[in-house]
């Protein structure tokens, strides 16, 4: 059953303990519910025999289901992509914030990868340098250095 469907019969359930005698607070009790809640509840029942909920304000969502499917063939296929890349390589009429909240409810998180920094020329040969000066230091000579990192 759907939460919806749910919400359904525990009202269904309300109305037919209030029908059977229960007081207001009796039913509140049994559902963990406020009483101004089942309140709630009766009086609807009792103007419009309804107990679903009724049309809620909100943003339709933007992306389609086939959107959402090309997105996510985006992200595994470039994994070190974004949402910004997705949404342009993918020419959807969407923000990258759109694009991001779908890749997190596909379990997609943002990560920025590590950056290793490239060495120039001259780092190389610096480098080279120092491992040839100490070449023969020796482990008891480099076992008393400190490295900052």
């Amino acid at each position: 059953m759907d939460r919806q469907s749910e919400k359904v019969a525990q009202r269904g359930r309300i109305v037919g303990m209030k029908e059977a005698g229960l007081s207001a607070a009796e039913i509140a009790a049994e559902f963990g519910l406020h009483r101004a809640t089942v309140y709630s509840w009766l009086r609807r029942w009792e103007e419009d025999r309804e107990l679903r909920d009724g049309l809620r304000s909100g943003v339709k969502r933007k992306t389609t289901p086939q959107d959402d499917q090309r997105i996510r063939e985006y992200a595994e296929t470039h994994p070190f992509g974004n949402a910004v890349d997705a949404q342009q390589n993918l020419n959807l009429d969407l923000s990258a914030q759109t694009v991001r909240n779908r890749l997190k409810e596909m379990g997609y998180h943002h990560r920025t990868p590590s950056k290793k920094l490239k060495l120039t020329e001259r780092h190389r040969q610096l480098r080279v340098q120092f491992a040839q000066r100490y070449l023969d230091y020796g482990l008891d000579n480099w076992g008393k250095v400190i490295f900052f990192g």
